[in-house]
């Protein structure tokens, strides 16, 4: 009976039937941590509230990604000397213990900087850790398609997240929000007590040329893209809805739900070039942000914030396994830190920047400006496909 239930979890695209539990059970446990680190798109209005200004805030923001692409990096050896699934373990601590020693240092710049280079700790290691135990739980029969939906549960706790934050903050007040938080990341913790760890690699260095080839430069630069965006709308959509009168669940909900479905349409992406993926998901986020910005009419900002989704559920995933190609998975961590810190530059090293941008041009330029930027990266993609192909 056991080994019929493994030759159709394997038929499934699982290493095993225990393998499919795994993955199963770890994707909750990386859905729960994410719902903990989706409060952060709370941090620029309770920053504000606390007093802080919007450079302060900007900085706040964005030195968050020292620690993050700096131990993202240094993923692949860590995981190398205390396993993967170990430092998938540490990830979701720091990311509690920063994020909740927030709840007594907000008011004050340094300590609450020191609460985030915590949660960067934490955050550095997360992506990488979490991919690379998740991809290892599959054969390569629906590889891409099962990646892209243990992906889509990441983001899909911004649709519960920010919504959540939002209320708790406005409503029960601040001990609350971060109580509310924390809970999730802390149970997410738990569920992964008792999952089998993966073997460890003989080599111990950074092990990062795998993913600095020149055919992976545009994909990395499309994953800093959509990290760039994805700061903006978790460090800047949130106050330009406030200042339009839009609730926060208009952008979070369908963007996030859109994002989820590609979990029932895995097996489709299995049919494209990731290159066309890639571009085709650079391209959907940029115009989906464009028209959230255009005007304040509901079914624009759903339609905008549904095109978002649909893009981010390909692009990160994607780019994941394309980087996976080809390497064992105990190998695979070194790789997906290269892909991990493309985007983390953008989604925590550019709150700062666009803060210089937002102040003087105003949010709707900055929208469209990032727009014309996606698109660019999306049509070097197609083009350097063509003349890959030919």
């Amino acid at each position: 009976m056991s080994l019929a239930r493994d030759h159709f979890a394997q038929e499934r695209g699982y290493i095993d039937d225990q393998g499919r539990r795994e993955f199963i059970r770890f994707g909750i446990a990386a859905f729960l941590a994410s719902l903990l680190n989706a409060h952060v798109a709370l941090l620029s209005i309770l920053f504000a509230q606390e007093g802080h200004s919007l450079h302060a805030t900007g900085w706040l923001l964005s030195l968050f990604a020292v620690p993050v692409i700096g131990v993202n990096l240094l993923a692949g050896p860590i995981a190398a000397r205390i396993g993967v699934l170990a430092t998938a373990r540490l990830s979701f601590f720091f990311c509690i213990l920063g994020f909740g020693s927030l709840a007594f240092t907000a008011q004050d710049f340094w300590g609450a900087l020191a609460s985030r280079l915590f949660h960067g700790v934490g955050f550095g290691l997360f992506l990488p850790s979490v991919m690379t135990y998740g991809q290892s739980r599959l054969n390569q029969r629906r590889f891409v398609g099962l990646v892209i939906v243990f992906s889509s549960l990441i983001p899909f706790a911004y649709a519960v997240g920010p919504a959540v934050g939002e209320f708790t903050l406005s409503h029960l007040g601040r001990d609350m929000f971060f109580l509310i938080a924390l809970l999730p990341g802390v149970i997410g913790l738990i569920l992964t007590m008792g999952l089998r760890p993966l073997g460890k690699p003989e080599r111990r260095g950074l092990a990062l040329s795998g993913a600095l080839k020149p055919r992976f430069v545009l994909p990395l630069t499309a994953l800093f893209v959509g990290g760039t965006l994805h700061a903006y709308s978790l460090a800047y959509l949130p106050p330009d809805f406030v200042s339009r009168g839009l609730a926060l669940a208009l952008f979070f909900v369908p963007s996030t739900v859109a994002t989820g479905l590609s979990r029932v349409s895995g097996n489709i992406f299995q049919r494209f070039q990731p290159r066309f993926l890639v571009s085709v998901g650079v391209a959907m986020m940029g115009v989906g942000l464009a028209a959230i910005a255009i005007t304040d009419q509901i079914w624009l900002v759903v339609l905008g914030s549904i095109l978002f989704g649909l893009g981010s559920s390909v692009l990160y995933p994607v780019v994941s396994a394309w980087l996976a190609q080809g390497i064992e998975p105990e190998k695979r961590a070194g790789p997906q830190a290269v892909g991990s810190a493309a985007f983390y530059l953008g989604l925590h090293g550019m709150p700062l920047p666009l803060a210089f941008l937002v102040e003087p041009v105003g949010y709707a330029v900055t929208s469209y400006l990032l727009a014309v930027a996606a698109l660019m990266v999306a049509g070097a993609l197609l083009v350097r496909g063509q003349l890959v192909r030919h």
